[in-house]
C-alpha cells in the first residue's frame, strides 16, 4: 500500500500508515475462513502482524498484548518449543516466530513467558549429526532450520558449543559455484537460504570461513530490471526476495572488509581462483590464472566502488 506521486520537480513513495495498521488490527481481532489453512501457521500470523505494527511504531492495547502472550502459551509444549497452535507438535520455525513475538511485545510478562532451559533441550533434540538442525521431530533438515535455531538462541542467550558444533561445516556444504547458499548441500542456490546460512555464519561467528566475494557476485546479480530480485538464477522478481536478499545485503554491508581480504589473499584471491562444486554439493576453490580481470571481477569490483561512494545498483549500467 504505496502511493506514487508523480510531480514536475520530484517524484516520492508515500506508505499509507494508517491504512497498514488498520489493516493489521482487524487481523488481531478476527481473520476471514480463507486463512484456515494456516492453521499451523498462528504463531507466525501473530509474528507479522505484531512486528509490522511495531515497524510502523504503533503501541497495543494492554488487553490484546495478553491476549497474544496467552495464546502462545497455549503453543508452547510442555517438552520446549512451540507448535503452529494449541496441541500441535514443536517446530523451529513456529518456535522463531512465537519467540520474536515475545521479544516484539518486550514486557515482562510476554519475556517471562518463555521457558528457556526447556526450549535449549528442544534445540538439542532438533540437532542433528551433520551439525545442522532438523525443524520438527523427525523433520527436513536444511538451513533454514539452522538459522531459526540458532537465531533464538541467541536472542534468548542460550547459545553454547553443543547448538554450534559442526553448523559451520554443514552450512560452508551448502555454498554452491554461483556463489549463493542452497537449502542442502548439492542444491540450488536460493535467496531465502542464502539469507539464512549468512545470517547463521554472522551469529556463530564463523562468516570469514563463506566464501564471500562470489556470495556478493551471486546476491547482487539478484536484482532485475524492475529494482526487484529474484530468488534463484533465471527467476521472475518477486516481492518477497526484496526482504530476503535486501537482509543479505544489509548483512553484507558489514562484511565488506572481510570480503575485500579474501580478494586480496594469495589463498584466496578470486582474481586466482574459481569455485568449483564437488560430488556432495560442496564447493572447493581451484586455482585458475586465466581468471584474472574477468567480467565477474570487474563487476565485483565495481559493486565495491557503488557501495564506498554511497550510490546503489538499481539503475545503474554494469560496464
Amino acid at each position: 500500500m504505496l502511493r506514487f506521486r508523480t510531480t514536475y520537480s520530484k517524484s516520492k513513495m508515500e506508505l499509507w500508515r494508517d491504512n497498514h495498521i488498520l489493516f493489521l488490527s482487524r487481523g488481531l481481532n478476527q481473520l476471514g475462513p480463507n486463512f484456515r489453512i494456516l492453521d499451523a501457521s498462528r504463531p507466525w500470523l501473530c509474528y507479522w502482524i505484531i512486528h509490522s505494527m511495531s515497524l510502523l511504531g504503533e503501541s497495543l492495547d494492554i488487553e490484546v498484548e495478553n491476549s497474544i502472550i496467552e495464546f502462545l502459551s497455549h503453543c508452547e509444549d510442555k517438552q520446549g518449543g512451540y507448535g503452529g497452535g494449541p496441541g500441535q507438535m514443536p517446530h523451529l520455525a513456529t518456535t522463531y516466530a512465537a519467540v520474536n513475538t515475545l521479544i516484539t511485545l518486550g514486557s515482562d510478562a510476554a519475556l517471562s513467558s518463555v521457558n528457556r532451559d526447556s526450549l535449549h533441550k528442544f534445540l538439542l533434540r532438533m540437532k542433528d549429526s551433520s551439525g545442522a538442525f532438523r525443524m520438527h521431530h523427525a523433520g527436513e533438515i536444511d538451513v533454514r532450520a539452522c538459522y531459526t535455531a540458532i537465531s533464538v538462541a541467541s536472542i534468548l542467550n542460550i547459545m553454547d558449543s553443543e547448538l554450534v558444533v559442526g553448523l559451520g561445516d554443514y552450512i560452508i556444504r551448502c555454498q554452491t559455484y554461483e556463489g549463493g547458499i542452497a537449502g542442502e548441500p548439492g542444491s540450488e542456490a536460493h535467496g531465502g537460504y542464502t539469507f539464512c546460512g549468512l545470517a547463521t555464519m554472522v551469529l556463530i561467528d564463523e562468516v570469514d570461513r563463506l566464501h564471500l566475494p562470489s556470495l556478493i557476485d551471486w546476491v547482487v546479480f539478484r536484482q532485475g530490471v524492475e529494482c526487484g530480485f529474484q530468488g534463484r538464477t533465471n527467476k521472475l522478481v518477486d516481492g518477497c526476495y526484496s526482504f530476503w536478499q535486501g537482509g543479505s545485503l544489509s548483512l553484507i554491508q558489514t562484511l565488506l572488509p572481510i570480503a575485500e581480504k579474501q580478494t586480496q589473499s594469495p589463498l584466496r584471491s578470486i582474481e586466482h581462483q574459481t569455485l568449483e562444486g564437488n560430488s556432495d554439493g560442496s564447493t572447493s576453490q581451484v586455482h585458475n590464472p586465466e581468471n584474472e580481470d574477468t567480467g565477474t571481477e570487474k563487476r565485483r569490483r565495481y559493486w565495491f566502488s557503488l557501495h564506498w561512494n554511497g550510490h546503489t545498483c538499481c539503475g545503474t549500467s554494469i560496464p
